[in-house]
């Protein structure tokens, strides 16, 4: 059975004889001429032979591996197209006669010839590209989906407002009243805080209830206008059957009427209490603690955007999966509702500052609210004057921004079709592999033909069939994004076993290693005593001993670096960098000759380290493969999972643990070698004070984890 290695030591030979070849050329001492020619001719032996290879192991792969069979007989017919063991023939004859300019215009051709061949019998490599470098060009490719998908939902809402003129004008007419409306609720509320110089707790509250309800006024206002869209996905299921996560009519409270937070509308208890349990005894309005934390985990900068709602500054996300698991492409938002989260935000403010008993304060973030609510009264104005303008024709215009946008998708399309995959499993055809469409590609191509019939259905005034090609392209996209979200977290989880694979070989050499040199210490020793010093034989055996430990310390260093790269893990850098640390002690007690039990006992503890850092990469590595067996290795569909770190805190609190108990065997072992023969007090002091320094870092490691 002959390997496919042949075809790297094939390709290791053409290098040779290139670099030969340009020291032939180069060569213009005139003494050299004869011999100039004697070795152009043994390079042309050697590529006769070569030439044979190529047809010998073809004939012999045929069988089991007929595409690297045909490799090599294509490489075999290029070669003999080229003429280049002909033309090898011919430089060296002109070598011979000196002609060395007519010989170097040949040996170019030669050189090009056998770099043609290198590409050839290398294009499989040149094919892939590592997983990082594939993690990177998906993340990139998400980016671009999603902001064609933004831009998608934008033209949506345009074809729906043109579409329906007449009642997107009406719709807005209304919605301006009603921020109308809200702007004097909000005013009326503000003069009553600053109408009573020293309020009671008891009005605060009061004031606050109603702030309150304004507060949630304004965020179904909000929601509301983000309807106006007209997003045609809403409520609608996606090509893998979930719901859409598009805001509803009444997007932030639950279909029996609740508030999100479990209140009955109006924000009354059945009971009679006030909202959210609030008492008249001085309690924080909306579930507030005392300490002004804002309910439901608020923090006090504003209130947390419900599901399907706006991110807090307004701007479309970058699509982070949602609680519910999908991903969220960042509908655009519509005008008025920026300025209507930042009034939510200082009117979340306000309600802080009353239960907090600072009517000033509160008085100040609500006038801020009323400006805010303003600026989206005058935004809406304006849009219903932009519809209210529409030419008649606007579906006309529209269909050429549709195209446009449809062209746009298909460069992301021509980037997707470019782009390299990661080298398969060594089980599977690279080619195969290769040629099998990239996570998203498919979507992509028929999101670009749904944008052509809907962009064609609005030339033809047919607004339905638009928004209905319009809505299949934005499901398409959301696949794609979905798709590729299950390509990273894939990769990224082959590249944690990768990396766990690693690290534990890696640990396992050391540990082999160091077992090794401290039996070897041990022995010295114990011969040292025997013979009451130590022979030139041994003092040899130490000198390797030492270079051992500072080697092991080299393989420790290259650990931590990957571990530092990786960077989510807390306490295994921490615990290698002390590793070295021992490793480095180890090595200046050999360099300085001193086998004591006190050299022992710093060999001893650097093994027991390396067995439970292995041990815990077995574990990790184990739990790993339970949780992909488990279907956790794959995001739900159409989520993204978010990054696993390289070991679980679990691990890492296991060695952390480990690490504790055996600083304080450690530090008692210590203790007893104080007084004995060849053991410095000075030293036992030192490893004292240094045992007090690990202590501190195992608490800081500790708090790490905790945070």
């Amino acid at each position: 059975m002959i390997s496919f290695q042949s075809l790297s030591k094939t390709s290791l030979v053409f290098a040779v004889l290139i670099c030969s070849l340009t020291g032939v050329v180069n060569a213009q001492d005139d003494t050299a001429k004869t011999e100039l020619g004697l070795r152009q001719r043994l390079l042309q032996m050697k590529m006769v032979e070569v030439e044979k290879q190529f047809r010998t192991i073809a004939e012999r792969l045929q069988a089991e591996r007929p595409e690297q069979a045909k490799l090599l007989t294509e490489a075999y017919q290029q070669s003999k197209e080229g003429l280049i063991t002909s033309k090898m023939a011919q430089v060296t004859k002109l070598l011979n006669e000196n002609k060395l300019d007519e010989a170097r215009k040949i040996h170019l051709e030669v050189r090009d010839g056998l770099d043609q061949l290198v590409r050839l019998l290398t294009q499989r490599k040149e094919q892939t590209i590592s997983k990082k470098d594939e993690i990177d060009q998906l993340e990139k490719m998400k980016e671009d989906i999603l902001d064609q998908l933004r831009q998608q939902q934008q033209a949506t809402a345009e074809t729906h407002k043109a579409s329906n003129k007449e009642q997107t004008v009406e719709k807005l007419k209304a919605k301006i009243k009603d921020l109308d409306e809200l702007a004097k609720k909000q005013q009326e509320l503000k003069d009553a805080t600053q109408e009573n110089d020293k309020p009671s707790l008891r009005e605060l509250d009061a004031i606050a209830d109603r702030q309150f309800e304004i507060r949630k006024q304004t965020e179904r206002l909000k929601n509301e206008l983000g309807k106006m869209g007209g997003d045609p996905t809403d409520g609608e299921p996606s090509d893998t059957g979930e719901e859409s996560g598009t805001p509803s009519e009444a997007q932030g409270e639950k279909s029996d009427g609740q508030k999100p937070d479990g209140q009955k509308p109006d924000g009354q208890k059945p009971d009679g209490q006030k909202p959210d349990g609030q008492k008249s005894d001085g309690q924080k309005p909306d579930g507030q603690k005392p300490d002004g934390q804002k309910p439901d985990g608020q923090k006090s900068d504003g209130q947390k955007p419900s599901d399907g709602q706006q991110p807090s500054d307004g701007q479309p996300s970058s699509g982070k999966p949602s609680e519910s698991g999908k991903p969220q492409s960042g509908q655009p938002p519509q005008p008025g509702q920026q300025a209507l989260e930042q009034a939510q935000k200082e009117q979340a403010k306000a309600e802080e500052k009353l239960g907090s008993a600072k009517p000033e304060d509160a008085a100040k973030n609500q006038e801020e609210a009323i400006k805010k609510i303003n600026e989206a009264k005058a935004e809406v104005e304006k849009e219903k004057r932009r519809i209210e303008s529409l030419p008649k024709e606007a579906l006309e215009k529209l269909a050429e921004d549709q195209r446009r946008l449809r062209d746009k998708t298909m460069e992301v399309v021509a980037k997707m079709e470019k782009a390299k995959k990661s080298s398969p499993d060594s089980s599977q055809d690279p080619n195969n592999q290769q040629d099998q469409p990239k996570p998203g590609e498919q979507a992509m191509k028929d999101a670009a033909d749904a944008q052509k019939q809907a962009a064609d259905a609005m030339k033809n005034q047919d607004s339905d069939e638009a928004q209905d090609k319009q809505q299949q392209a934005q499901r398409k996209m959301q696949r794609a994004v979905e798709e590729i979200e299950e390509r990273l977290a894939q990769l990224k989880d082959e590249t944690r076993e990768e990396k766990l694979a690693r690290l534990e070989s890696r640990f396992k050499e050391m540990l082999d290693r160091q077992r090794t040199t401290s039996a070897m210490t041990t022995e010295i020793q114990d011969r040292r005593s025997v013979l009451d010093g130590l022979q030139h034989r041994d003092q040899l055996v130490l000198m390797r001993l030492a270079n051992n430990e500072a080697e092991i310390n080299e393989s420790a260093q290259q650990a931590y670096d990957l571990l530092l790269e990786d960077g989510t893990s807390v306490v295994f850098p921490e615990v290698v960098a002390d590793l070295q640390d021992e490793l480095t002690n180890a090595t200046d007690l050999l360099t300085d000759e001193k086998t004591n039990s006190y050299t022992q006992l710093v060999q001893k503890e650097i093994e027991a380290t390396i067995e439970d850092l292995v041990d815990a990469l077995k574990k990790a590595k184990e739990d790993a493969k339970k949780q992909q067996d488990g279907g956790g290795g794959s995001p739900p569909p159409g989520g993204e999972q978010p990054d696993q770190p390289l070991l679980k805190k679990s691990a890492e609190l296991k060695v952390l643990r480990i690490q504790q108990l055996r600083l304080n065997r450690r530090t008692k072992n210590i203790e007893k070698l104080r007084g004995q023969p060849g053991v410095d007090d000075g030293v036992v002091t030192e490893e004292i004070e240094s045992a007090a320094q690990l202590q501190e870092k195992l608490v800081e490691m500790t708090d790490q984890i905790m945070e």
